[in-house]
Parts: C-alpha cells; sequence; structure tokens
C-alpha cells in the first residue's frame, strides 16, 4: 500500500531469504530484524550469515513458541509473518500471535500468509483419501512440517482474538512449479471457478492492524523490558 516507509520492520520466519532480500529491497531505509528458529542448521551457515550482513538484516535466533520474541512492547511498525502459522502447533497460534501484537506499535501492521484449507487442492486431496495436513513427524531443517491449514475465516477470528482488526482479506494462488502434469491439467480447467470463489486459491493473505488498548502478554513485559 502507498504510505511512509517503515521504520522498523520484522520478518518472523526468514526462512531462505526470499522474501527479506525483497523487502529490503522494496524498504531500502528500514531497521530489519528477522527472526528464525535456532534448530534450523542454515542460520548458523558462515554464507547465510554473510546474505544477511550484505542485505543489512539482523538475525534473532529464537525459538517463537517456546520463548516469545525478544523485543520491548511497541518497538516495530510492520511485522511480517509468512508461511510459518501453519508449521505451529495449533495450541500455541493465539499465544504466537498476541506476541506478535504486543511488539507492534499501535496501528502497527501485520502481514501474514499462509496455506488455504479451503482451496481446491486440498479439496482434491481429500477425496483421494489423503490429508492436506503433514504429519507431526515430518521435521523440515529442524522443524515441523504443516500441521494445521486454515480458512480465512479462521484467521480473521485468530487475529481478532488476539489484538488486531483485519483491513485487507485476499486469496492467491501459488506459481505452478513442481507440479504433475495432470495438476496443470486441472489447475486450468478449474481457473473460471477459482475466478468466482475465490476462496478456492492456494494462499490466504491477511493485512491487519494493531488495535488500540491491547493488553500487553505477561511474558512480554516482563521478560523484555
Amino acid at each position: 500500500d502507498d504510505g511512509p516507509e517503515p521504520r522498523r520492520l520484522v520478518e518472523i520466519g526468514t526462512g531462505y531469504l526470499t522474501l527479506a532480500t525483497t523487502l529490503r529491497h522494496q524498504f531500502p531505509e528500514a531497521e530489519m530484524i528477522g527472526v528464525e528458529h535456532p534448530q534450523r542448521p542454515y542460520v548458523w551457515l558462515p554464507e547465510y550469515r554473510a546474505r544477511l550482513t550484505e542485505e543489512r538484516i539482523r538475525l534473532v535466533a529464537v525459538d517463537l513458541v517456546g520463548s516469545g520474541l525478544p523485543f520491548r512492547s511497541q518497538t516495530f511498525d510492520v511485522a511480517v509473518f509468512a508461511e510459518v502459522v501453519e508449521h505451529l502447533p495449533p495450541h500455541a497460534v493465539p499465544a504466537a500471535l498476541a506476541e506478535i501484537s504486543r511488539i507492534l506499535a499501535p496501528h502497527g501492521v501485520l502481514v501474514l500468509t499462509t496455506p488455504n484449507l479451503a482451496a481446491w487442492t486440498n479439496r482434491e486431496l481429500l477425496l483421494r483419501g489423503h490429508s492436506p495436513q503433514q504429519s507431526p513427524l515430518r521435521v523440515i531443517d529442524g522443524t515441523y512440517g504443516h500441521l494445521r491449514l486454515y480458512t480465512m475465516a479462521e484467521l480473521v477470528s485468530l487475529l481478532e482474538a488476539s489484538g488486531f482488526q483485519v483491513v485487507r482479506r485476499t486469496f492467491i494462488d501459488q506459481v505452478a512449479v513442481g507440479i504433475s502434469l495432470i495438476r496443470r491439467v486441472l489447475r486450468a480447467l478449474l481457473w473460471p471457478a477459482r475466478a468466482l470463489w475465490p476462496s478456492l486459491r492456494d494462499t490466504c493473505v491477511v493485512r491487519a492492524v494493531r488495535a488500540e488498548g491491547v493488553i500487553e502478554s505477561a511474558r512480554g513485559e516482563c521478560g523484555h523490558r
């Protein structure tokens, strides 16, 4: 959206730095912090650290679920939480969102993306007897796979319960890479349906702002002053 460039931006779940580098190029003057789970081995690689230095991104390795976020309340103007919430144990999601709310300034912006549980691809999996959720036994680079997918309505409810006001919600499709020819054909045939019912698309995208008068989490206020 048009508006002032954020002064301080945090990306929670930097992954392989694809989005982080895009954000740096979009906001060249912002102070940018990246957060990643310490059990992901690549965060300790010299080449990963060198890339962070090159992009002027400071990395904080921390377990959001176990330890919260080590920042003072109302520190950031923008938080990006892209393709992460589906990897968290479902019981931990409300506290994680509340922690993100805590570190945002009043009217600070959260951008959240996650695979759409109601997408046609997930409906197809169910029709074939497969689950769109991934087994808790599956480990990806030291962390969980997709433990729980969400519908847009569920995301909005969770965000509103965590001190956010949702101001924009939309659905997008992933780039069709690495899928079979049959699924490519099905994807093309189903395009009119996805255009008519956007909730059949692959990914939920939500823009929310931190509401005023949010009660700070006890863990955040006591642990990060």
